[in-house]
């Protein structure tokens, strides 16, 4: 099932950012400043997975780049990673490593020791354990996993840098906190701190990408 972070973050008073706003008024001031995050929801599938392990430390258009020659290449389905040689692989532009983890998580689904359906009857911190044990995937693509393909409106990836810097400007810091102090301020957020870091990145958008409203 695909969710939509939008409706669930906020359809309504009851929703996340509603909830959030309450609890912090400088989120409160980037709503009614910025407008609410856009629709950002992914499905839950290898395909979502595997994007998140190719753009790992690297560029927003080089993971683009590289994603567009898989895709030319048949290789963003399970099928055609299994399928596909190391050789093979790299030759779209990923790591000698990156390919190791993309044909070990989609060995760990199509073997059946991961099942993705499940993912969405567990809790936020079991998910995170599962997906953090498979060789490759760590907190913040399990992070991001949970938040954008399960809707899990409490993930919350403290190591994401634009986060970080967005986080500087909502609290007017003198610098950029760092993971740990991330964790931290994040604790007055629960149970909302994935809505939160919506917020955040879209208003990093705004004031550092310099994306428009409009063109959101």
């Amino acid at each position: 099932m695909q969710h939509k972070l939008h409706v669930d973050a906020g359809g309504g008073e009851g929703g996340a950012l509603a909830a959030l706003a309450k609890l912090d008024g400088d989120v409160a001031k980037a709503l009614d400043r910025y407008g609410p995050p856009p629709d950002r929801s992914l499905p839950a599938s290898f395909e979502t997975l595997a994007r998140a392990i190719v753009g790992q430390q690297v560029s927003r258009a080089a993971a683009s780049s590289i994603w567009k020659l898989m895709e030319g290449a048949g290789v963003t389905e399970i099928s055609g990673v299994m399928s596909a040689s190391t050789e093979d692989l790299m030759a779209v532009g990923l790591s000698r490593r990156k390919t190791e983890y993309l044909t070990g998580i989609a060995a760990e689904i199509s073997s059946g020791r991961l099942n993705i359906d499940d993912l969405q009857q567990m809790s936020g911190d079991e998910v995170q354990r599962r997906l953090v044990a498979i060789r490759g995937v760590g907190a913040w693509t399990a992070d991001n996993f949970r938040l954008f393909a399960l809707a899990d409106m409490d993930a919350w990836p403290v190591k994401d840098v634009a986060l970080q810097e967005a986080m500087k400007i909502l609290k007017s810091l003198a610098a950029r906190p760092t993971a740990e102090e991330m964790q931290d301020m994040g604790e007055a957020w629960r149970p909302f701190r994935g809505a939160g870091a919506l917020v955040l990145w879209h208003l990093y958008a705004i004031e550092v990408r310099k994306v428009t409203v409009a063109d959101i």
